[in-house]
Formats: structure tokens, C-alpha cells, sequence
């Protein structure tokens, strides 16, 4: 929260933990959408894998669970996506494995946690400037790919009011 300088009338910031059951029940108490961004530091993933997200979404799913908010919106990575080519697997298994080994075990907790869940995919992101244009569905993209972490985030406050990937895994890039 101490890096976070938005401000607008809607947005409240809790401090807490991921670990910490009470901090995200209270945080969840008054939502409707919970859009999760989390993600891990890259330049330590590289060297070293982290369960710390799968380890932390059951009290985020209880959390939610506990204050009947349905709706989540969870970012992974196009990183786990099925349809790739065998050079670019090779590459996001081998060189760059760790970012990419524990995004299976938090997709699975998502889809069997009941909630009414969307798992965004996007390509690499990058800091350009939203366009308010973006691919999205079930769709290939290669590496070099890429979106705006704006074109992100308009997308995540679309879907959080639309029922068009709900239950659903969904890509998204130029």
C-alpha cells in the first residue's frame, strides 16, 4: 500500500497479508469483484521458484467464500497456455521455468473453487499507454507478443461487469 498513490472515491487500500486470513475478510467485506494481480518478483523467480501465491489463494478462496463475493478475476500468464509451438515450450520450460511452475496449481485451485472465476492470460506486458484494443478468446499467441498493463487493466474492469468469459480461461494481446 506504501507504493500505491492512486486515489479515486472507490478505491479503498487495506494493508495486510497474504497469509493472514482476517486482513483479506475485512478487505472483502464490502466487494462485489475481487480482481487479483498478484505476481511474483521475475528477477528473483529466475533463479529460485515460489509456491507463495498457491499457497495463499485457500484463504483468498475462503475469504471470499466467507463474505459471499463471487466474482474472481485472476491474472496468470500466457506462459501456461497449451497452444505454443515445441521452440517457445522449450524456452518457458527450460530458461525460464520457475516463473511459470507454480501458475498450474493456482489455475486449478481457481477452477475448483466454485467461485465464478475468470483466468486472464496476457501476453507480456509492457508499460505502453492504453489503446482500448485488444484480441481476446481462446487464441495463439507467440512470445513477442505483447499488451499494456492499461489494456490489461481496462479489460479485467470490462469482464469484472460481463458475463463473456465467466468460468473461462481467456488470452489477451494485440
Amino acid at each position: 500500500p506504501g507504493t500505491l498513490t492512486t486515489k479515486h472515491p472507490s478505491l479503498t487500500i487495506f494493508k495486510g497479508g497474504l497469509s493472514d486470513h482476517n486482513s483479506i475478510t475485512n478487505a472483502l467485506n464490502v466487494v462485489n469483484v475481487v480482481i487479483s494481480v498478484l505476481g511474483n518478483d521475475t528477477r528473483k523467480a529466475l533463479f529460485k521458484p515460489s509456491n507463495m501465491i498457491s499457497q495463499s489463494l485457500p484463504n483468498i478462496i475462503s475469504a471470499m467464500q466467507q463474505g459471499r463475493v463471487e466474482r474472481l478475476l485472476f491474472v496468470s500468464s500466457f506462459g501456461v497456455n497449451a497452444k505454443m509451438f515445441w521452440p517457445e515450450k522449450l524456452l518457458l520450460r527450460t530458461l525460464l521455468r520457475n516463473l511459470f511452475t507454480d501458475l498450474p496449481v493456482q489455475e486449478k485451485l481457481i477452477k475448483e473453487s466454485g467461485l465464478n472465476w475468470t483466468i486472464v492470460r496476457p501476453a507480456r506486458l509492457t508499460n505502453g499507454p492504453k489503446t482500448g484494443e485488444c484480441r481476446s478468446g481462446d487464441i495463439y499467441i507467440h512470445p513477442f507478443t505483447s499488451i499494456s498493463r492499461a489494456d490489461v487493466a481496462a479489460f479485467l474492469l470490462k469482464e469484472a461487469v460481463s458475463s463473456e468469459y465467466q468460468r473461462k480461461v481467456v488470452t489477451i494481446s494485440y
